[in-house]
């Protein structure tokens, strides 16, 4: 007989791993965020904006919609990490970003490179290098300009 409170724990377990992933992960976005508000007198904020959302951020942000959310067919293209201006609502398109059901991995795609993450330290790394990309530094500063949008 299959021990289904066995698996029913499993996924207990699960969930909690997957939340605490996110937790990590919406922190090293913070972190740099405070960074980057810091640097650029709250002219730049770095966000991931997209159609899909993991299962525990769906059901974080809207428990009633997670069940769709979670059956939606995933593409790549779905989630994009944008630079933000918060004071004149100019967003700047700099890479994709797709990520596990756990989390970890998640991936962030640039410049025909795919750059996976295990862990926070990955993902910090990862994220510096596309801050240090050329089309990206030259969007980032349009942005901490206030002018129209560039393609990046």
């Amino acid at each position: 007989m299959i021990d289904f409170i066995a698996a029913y724990k499993k996924g207990l377990n699960a969930a909690e791993i997957a939340d605490k992933n996110q937790r990590e992960i919406d922190s090293v976005f913070d972190d740099l965020n405070k960074q980057l508000a810091a640097a650029t007198d709250g002219k730049v904020k770095i966000i991931i904006k997209g159609n899909y959302m993991s299962g525990i951020r769906a059901f974080l942000a809207q428990a009633d919609e997670d069940l769709k959310v979670i059956n939606k067919k995933y593409t790549p293209s779905d989630e994009k990490i944008l630079a933000l201006n918060p004071l004149t609502k100019v967003e700047e398109g700099l890479a994709y970003w797709s990520q596990d059901r756990y989390g970890y991995p998640c991936k962030i795609s640039y410049d025909n490179k795919v750059n996976i993450c295990e862990d926070k330290s990955a993902l910090e790394k990862t994220l510096a290098t596309l801050l240090q990309d050329p089309i990206v530094g030259a969007a980032l500063y349009k942005l901490t300009q206030g002018s129209d949008s560039v393609q990046a």
